[in-house]
């Protein structure tokens, strides 16, 4: 794919040098002749040599020009495409999703999945979909600690995806996705989005120039300048902020280490959680549950940070509803349940260590590969 993605500029290049051979070309041919219809009618000295140097620099001229305007065809070409997918690409957003829950949802983190399957391409026109997900049962209690696991391509990243309202249900199949009694059906996408908590494998910060500040609030949901540092402080990144000058000070792909992102991201996630229990302990709430969402948030960072990183997820997120993503099947073993995934179906369900103990499970199975019985 990288040799595919370079093929047009190394064309572009080759036809470049080739034009810039001919020209040298035409431009030495014109030389020639020049010379010798000089020499031929003997003419003027001076406008001799003011025509040659004329002549010599014509072909860097055309070479120049020729080169703008393949650059200024090539620019007008991006912005035809840009035009192109503002006019064509459908809003991921639907009419029917208008639905806002209430403040304090979700409150509990019950998430009930009913004959769900899913597909990346499921509005493909004229084509049989290709299903990531089929035919999901499942329900995930109040306050329960759930891991998703199996191999790679068995459809774990795409029950995250699901939850998130990045794919979505296949169109005409009886399917239901509920969280604390309200359909994801028609929910808003940006206030679900809002609403739960999400560490990714790979952290995202903002363009070169945010702060420190903005990557930590982005939503601007109040944070005070004390929430800021405790939560850094939390996360052991208060030093590394505070020497590059401050939570005002500008954020760049170098600030952070891989691990230090994945951190950060942490402490993103702990200080929504903050702002919204605060918000809503104004408003006279109690601080609710939730939903937390990791997909292998920790499959990246070296296994010291790995435990820090596990610690402060059981404490600040120990009344929230956690899915967990993992490869790392020592992680999990404490969680309350385990799902094992194959293809895009669960096909076991149950407490991780009793799973490990019964003989024929596939979680069992995973977990003798993992530690290479």
């Amino acid at each position: 794919m990288l040799d595919e993605s370079q093929r047009p500029a190394y064309f572009l290049y080759m036809v470049q040098e080739w034009l810039t051979l001919v020209l040298n070309l035409v431009v030495a041919g014109m030389a020639v002749m020049l010379v010798s219809l000089a020499l031929e009618l003997r003419a003027n000295v001076g406008i001799t040599g003011a025509s040659l140097v004329t002549v010599i620099t014509l072909g860097d001229n055309l070479n120049i020009t020729v080169q703008q305007w393949t650059r200024l065809e090539t620019s007008i070409s991006a912005v035809k495409r840009i035009r192109d997918f503002n006019e064509t690409v459908k809003p991921e957003g639907k009419p029917s999703e208008t639905v806002v829950p209430r403040e304090d949802w979700p409150s509990t983190g019950r998430i009930e999945l009913r004959n769900v399957s899913a597909a990346y391409d499921a509005e493909a026109p004229d084509e049989k979909p290709n299903l990531a997900l089929r035919n999901i049962d499942l329900e995930i209690l109040p306050g329960e600690k759930v891991a998703i696991c199996g191999r790679t391509g068995s459809g774990k990243s795409s029950t995250i995806a699901l939850l998130l309202k990045l794919l979505d249900p296949v169109p005409g199949t009886p399917s239901e996705i509920m969280v604390d009694g309200v359909s994801l059906h028609d929910v808003n996408r940006a206030i679900l989005r809002r609403r739960f908590g999400a560490l990714p494998q790979e952290a995202v910060l903002l363009p070169d120039g945010s702060s420190y500040r903005q990557n930590l609030d982005p939503l601007d949901m109040g944070a005070s300048d004390g929430d800021c540092r405790r939560v850094l402080e939390l996360v052991n990144l208060w030093t590394v902020v505070e020497s590059s000058g401050g939570l005002d000070a500008s954020v760049t792909s170098t600030s952070f280490s891989h691990g230090q992102q994945q951190l950060f991201a942490l402490a993103q996630a702990v200080l929504r959680r903050q702002s919204r229990a605060i918000r809503l302990a104004a408003s006279g709430s109690p601080a609710p549950g939730g939903v937390l969402l990791l997909d292998e948030a920790t499959s990246s960072v070296d296994r010291e940070t790995e435990r820090l990183m596990q610690r402060i997820i059981r404490e600040e997120f120990k009344s929230w509803t956690i899915v967990a993503v993992s490869h790392r099947l020592e992680m999990i073993m404490d969680f309350d349940k385990v799902v094992v995934m194959d293809k895009g179906e669960v096909v076991e369900t149950g407490n991780p260590t009793t799973l490990v103990a019964l003989e024929g499970s596939k979680f069992g199975k995973l977990w003798k590969a993992a530690k290479g019985e």
